[in-house]
């Protein structure tokens, strides 16, 4: 699982919206393998919008930037081992658990790409989050602990992840079973 970022630093709003307008743009439009995606994929989806205007997005996060950091830009790309099936569910799920970490109600946009070898998400997170505690804007800093909570959230989420644990269960289920009812077992390996 790969998770990687940068924080966009840029003084000037007119300025901040414009890039942020080209960025949205650029992953939702890029020029994209059509036997890989729908039209539909080109959408920006939220944590409760499964499709979301570019303006909304771009004002959202706008309205959400400090004076030091106007947005982050996040890559998840999960590993080949890791499939995932529901995108967008893949992304909401790692990012509640970094919201969780933070302790901040996050306003993000994402954009799925499935035109490359390496499928993976783009996400813009604003500057800005409000404390689940005081309810208070603050700061969204991203650190390597930060990063390393997304690459396992992502691999825990993942379907690799999941049939894993499936499969534990079962074993676990079965030596379970085997100790309550020993002799039936003996009998059905005879």
């Amino acid at each position: 699982m790969i998770a990687r970022g940068k924080a966009v630093r840029v003084g000037d709003r007119k300025i901040t919206s414009s890039r942020l307008t080209a960025h949205f743009k650029y992953i939702e439009h890029r020029s994209r393998g059509l036997a890989h995606e729908q039209r539909e994929d080109q959408c920006l989806f939220s944590k409760d919008q499964d499709t979301v205007l570019r303006r909304e997005a771009r004002d959202d996060v706008i309205e959400h930037t400090s004076d030091r950091i106007s947005y982050h830009k996040i890559l998840l790309s999960p590993a080949e081992d890791e499939p995932v099936w529901d995108w967008r569910k893949w992304t909401r799920d790692v990012m509640a658990d970094l919201e969780e970490a933070q302790g901040k109600e996050l306003h993000w946009y994402a954009v799925h790409h499935q035109d490359t070898e390496n499928p993976h998400v783009h996400v813009v997170v604003a500057a800005v989050g409000y404390d689940w505690e005081t309810g208070e804007k603050e700061m969204v800093k991203l650190s390597r602990q930060d990063y390393a909570q997304l690459r396992t959230s992502g691999h825990d989420y993942s379907e690799y992840a999941w049939e894993h644990r499936i499969e534990e269960l079962f074993r676990e289920l079965e030596r379970q079973d085997r100790r309550i009812f020993p002799y039936a077992h003996r009998k059905l390996s005879n």
